[in-house]
Formats: structure tokens, sequence, C-alpha cells
């Protein structure tokens, strides 16, 4: 059990900083300075030097590793092994979706045409989909899931908070896909909106229930 948790660890790791390895490994291919931020219409709107964009790509790979890192300092780590596979499989989706993105940093750079806006959608939509499947069986903790002042004081609210969450993450991410392939303008509206669904809704749905109870 435990060389399977290292050799995972170990995937984990290749994936999140392949990144960089590839941005060294065609270093002197990259330009000088390197677009790192794109707009709606998949213009550029953000540039890095180099050197400078290529240690952002190698911070960025820590996420997930620092993830693991906080939740051993977590005080209700305890619960723990009652969510370990969704635990991972965050920290999974997360380190995935952050590869993606340098990956696609690097692929532009080096010359090859790519719509940023879609991919950038489409890989939000993925981990969405990802978090939300996996949300209804987190257990209370410090580290990850809705930690609202209700559900962290109160396990009965965080289930319920999250049972609900869940499925709303998911509606959001599917809806997120299919704006993906839209008019820009009209995709990043969607966007928006769903955004602001998901963060709200999760929230409010857990104030109600603390004043319900409370009577």
């Amino acid at each position: 059990m435990r060389a399977r948790a290292i050799f995972r660890e170990v995937i984990l790791w290749i994936i999140v900083f392949s990144p960089v390895v590839g941005a060294l490994l065609f270093y002197n291919q990259l330009p000088e300075t390197m677009a790192t931020h794109f707009g709606v219409h998949n213009e550029v709107n953000g540039t890095m030097s180099k050197p400078a964009a290529v240690s952002m790509i190698a911070i960025i790979g820590f996420v997930p590793v620092l993830l693991s890192a906080v939740r051993k300092f977590d005080p209700r780590v305890v619960n723990e092994p009652k969510f370990t596979i969704a635990f991972q499989a965050v920290r999974y989706g997360v380190g995935l979706v952050l590869a993606a993105v340098d990956w696609s940093i690097v692929t532009y750079n080096l010359g090859y045409s790519m719509d940023m806006r879609k991919l950038v959608f489409v890989l939000i939509a993925a981990l969405f989909l990802v978090i939300g499947n996996y949300l209804p069986v987190m257990k209370p903790n410090f580290t990850m899931g809705i930690r609202t002042p209700w559900t962290l004081t109160s396990d009965e609210n965080w289930r319920k908070t999250h049972r609900l969450g869940g499925p709303v993450m998911m509606i959001g991410g599917l809806i997120i896909l299919v704006a993906a392939f839209l008019l820009p303008g009209l995709s990043i509206g969607i966007y928006i909106g769903v955004i602001a669904l998901i963060a709200l809704l999760p929230v409010g749905y857990s104030f109600l229930l603390f004043i319900r109870k409370r009577g």
C-alpha cells in the first residue's frame, strides 16, 4: 500500500514538473520575451522575460505538492483517512490542469497556434467536474472544500452544503464546457455567471442552514 502511494506521488511530480523540463529542453528555441497571458480573442496581453516565465512554470509545479504539505498541518487531519481518495483526486486534477496550462504556454511560444481561451475553459470545466464529483464525500477540514464559518463549526452543515455544492459545481463545469465552443464575448459572460453561482450558492445555503438551526 505504501509503495502504491509513493508510485502515485512520483507520477504526480512527473506530471507537474514536466512543463519546466520541456521548457528547459527547448530553452534556446523559446523567444526572449514569452507570451504568458491571453485575452478573450486569444490576443497576447501579458508577457514575461524568458527566465522569469520558465521560473514561473517551475513554481506553479509546486502547487499540488504544497497542498499535501499544508494538509499535514490541518488541525482536523484526523479526518484524512475518510476522504484520502477525494483529496488525492483533487490534487491530481489540479496538477493536470496546471501542467496542461504550462505546456500550452511553452507550446504557444514555440510557434504553434492554439486557442488559449477554449483550452482554459475546457480545463477549468474538467477540474470542476472532478472536484464536484468528490465534494460530497469530503469530511470537515481546513484545507479543502467549502470552508465557511458555518460549515467549519457544524459537521451537519458541512455535509449538507457539500452535498449541494458537488452537483452545482459539476453542472457549472458542464456549462463552462459548452461555453468554450461559443462566441468569445458570450462564453466569457456565461463563465463569469457560472463562477458567481458556484461561489455564492453553497455559501448562501450554508448560511441559511445556520440560521434555520439557530431558530
